[in-house]
């Protein structure tokens, strides 16, 4: 990657986001906001995914087994997955990164980046806070409004956040089940 597309990667990555202000209200004593935690984790890393693992090996995360990857196997043929058991404070996630070659409807979505990469990392919540007052933090990670809002998919409720340019796009879920509780965040980069 040039160093030009690394700037314009890191530059929709941060979209903007008042990162300092979502840390100082978002983390409090031992009960992480999760839209922190995935930000930290996830969506201030992506698509550097040996970011990702460094963070796993220096904070000691416990490796997921290989049967509960299969959840987190987003593309067909991935060139990387892998998952842990990741605890801040007290409370418990899941991080599974996923990377593959572009194809089946990413492809035919996205015929100008058919050569390219899809990578995504996502944050398996616990239960421990409701929908409602982490979505509010989404919308800040995201500054920009969602292009979709609270889409029945299955079980869950999704919404979708999207940018990007040329070289990348970038897209933001969240999803939550209809007890309002727990649920999934994740962050998708496709590049050329």
């Amino acid at each position: 990657m040039s160093v030009r597309r690394l700037f314009l990667a890191v530059g929709l990555l941060v979209w903007a986001t008042p990162h300092s202000t979502l840390a100082q209200e978002s983390s409090t004593g031992e009960n992480p906001d999760p839209v922190f935690v995935f930000n930290r984790i996830c969506y201030a890393q992506v698509p550097n995914l040996e970011a990702i693992r460094n963070m796993a090996l220096k904070l000691a995360w416990r490796s997921m087994p290989k049967e509960d990857l299969e959840e987190f196997k987003s593309y067909e043929n991935p060139t990387a997955l892998q998952g842990w058991d990741v605890q801040v404070g007290e409370r418990l996630f899941r991080v599974g990164i996923t990377q593959a070659p572009l194809s089946g409807s990413l492809k035919k979505s996205f015929p100008e980046f058919s050569g390219g990469t899809a990578t995504s990392c996502s944050l398996v919540l616990d239960d421990q806070q409701e929908a409602v007052v982490f979505m509010p933090n989404m919308q800040t990670l995201a500054a920009k409004e969602p292009v979709s809002k609270d889409v029945p998919e299955g079980l869950l409720r999704t919404t979708t956040w999207a940018g990007g340019n040329d070289d990348l796009k970038v897209f933001l879920f969240a999803k939550a089940p209809p007890t309002g509780k727990g649920g999934l965040l994740n962050v998708t980069v496709i590049q050329k």
